[in-house]
């Protein structure tokens, strides 16, 4: 004989229904904010200069959808001396990063902080310590390309962001994007023939 289910009772029916759990609040660099101060393509093509529409359009692309990093790449600033794209390109932070930080993994990985000629490098002894600057040189190319086109966005938002905050006119805002976006040709020519000079000097000494 099967026993009916018995009716729910008054006491039952005035429980209120379980809460779903809250989810847990992320921090600020988890949480996901697609087009978050995203620059209009006017005010990229204002900070970039000539090269917006040619070039860069296609390298930013990603970022003008989501201004999370992803890797991308840039032939030119991973070649191009590096760090001399960061420069040229008025990139001053990761200029001053790429230029001092090969240097110092250099002296971390190998424990010598003593400046070595091509030639002493070439040396038997020497063949661990070339090996190690060879792979930090690669690592360097591979960095600064991967990363030089994402640099370069942030600072285009950033420029961005700061005449949203100041609420500049349309004509002084354009006029900013041309100070602090472009190219500087000067310091990356006397960057490049100081370099040229030091490699000389340290294949002939």
């Amino acid at each position: 004989m099967t026993i009916p289910p018995m009716p729910p009772s008054a006491d039952d029916e005035r429980q209120p229904a379980p809460r779903p759990e809250p989810a847990p609040d992320l921090p600020g660099w988890a949480r996901h904010r697609p087009n978050a101060e995203v620059p209009s393509e006017a005010v990229m093509a204002a900070y970039i200069g000539a090269k917006w529409d040619r070039v860069y359009r296609r390298k930013l692309a990603p970022f003008l959808e989501d201004p999370s990093f992803v890797p991308t790449w840039n032939w030119s600033a991973a070649l191009a001396f590096p760090p001399a794209w960061f420069l040229y390109r008025k990139l001053y932070l990761p200029f001053a990063i790429f230029f001092l930080l090969p240097g110092l993994a250099f002296r971390v990985l190998t424990g010598t902080d003593k400046t070595l000629t091509m030639q002493a490098l070439q040396q038997p002894e020497n063949e661990f310590l070339l090996v190690m600057n060879a792979a930090i040189f690669v690592s360097t190319v591979i960095a600064s390309g991967g990363t030089a086109n994402w640099f370069l966005f942030r600072r285009a938002r950033a420029a961005n962001r700061l005449i949203v905050q100041q609420q500049l006119p349309a004509a002084e805002a354009e006029r900013f994007l041309h100070r602090v976006g472009g190219t500087n040709r000067m310091a990356t020519g006397l960057f490049v023939a100081f370099s040229l000079m030091l490699a000389l000097a340290t294949i002939g000494g």
